[in-house]
């Protein structure tokens, strides 16, 4: 009498664990990556007509003051050689993110793009601290508010302007970098949340 229970058991036992073998399957993520990667390099090319390219324009930005060390003046011919570069920001996106909205054909290109505005940013803020250092607080804050406008994720550039705006009590200029730094795609928008809390700035 005990044994259609036993096969009852039995039953419910394979059952249950071909259903969890295909919700395994379903939900497993190195599968999905696979399969996204696998259409984003089917994807074919995309116009890149409508991309929002970043200019620069070195007349704009003081890129002439006197400098003693080499690296301060590296910077300086870096952030100029940059006017002639192909430039856009992608923070936050992946190359398969990228592979997926504009075509496997054009990674290679958009890749570099979003090299040199890696390099650009970096190269603005590490020069701004060079010109603090140096005393020229009003040409390091027109480096670091250039940045900003550019939608940099560099922590240095917020901390560095933060506290230029203290400095001149300008305690409302703060928190629009609170504000943009709220907007960013980036691993890096917390930890410069955090560090402008210093100041008082909260978005809550």
């Amino acid at each position: 009498m005990h044994f259609p229970v036993f096969i009852i058991i039995v039953a419910m036992a394979l059952i249950f664990k071909i259903f969890m073998n295909r919700s395994s399957k379903r939900y497993d993520p190195n599968r999905e990556f696979l399969e996204r990667e696998r259409r984003a390099d089917l994807t074919p090319r995309q116009s890149l007509d409508d991309l929002p390219f970043i200019q620069v324009d070195p007349e704009a930005l003081p890129l002439s003051v006197p400098m003693d060390r080499a690296e301060a003046k590296e910077r300086q011919d870096t952030i100029r050689g940059m006017s002639e570069k192909k430039i856009l920001n992608f923070t936050g996106k992946s190359n398969t993110d990228l592979k997926l909205e504009y075509g496997a054909p054009n990674i290679n290109f958009l890749s570099a793009c979003d090299m040199n505005y890696t390099r650009l940013v970096q190269s603005l803020a590490m020069l701004a601290e060079d010109y603090l250092k140096a005393g020229y607080e009003e040409e390091a804050q027109a480096l670091l508010e250039y940045g900003i406008s550019i939608g940099t994720d560099v922590k240095k550039n917020y901390t560095l302007l933060a506290g230029l705006y203290d400095k001149k009590g300008e305690s409302g200029k703060i928190s629009g970098l609170a504000a943009a730094a709220d907007k960013l795609n980036s691993l890096s928008r917390t930890t410069i949340l955090s560090a402008l809390e210093q100041y008082g700035v909260s978005l809550e």
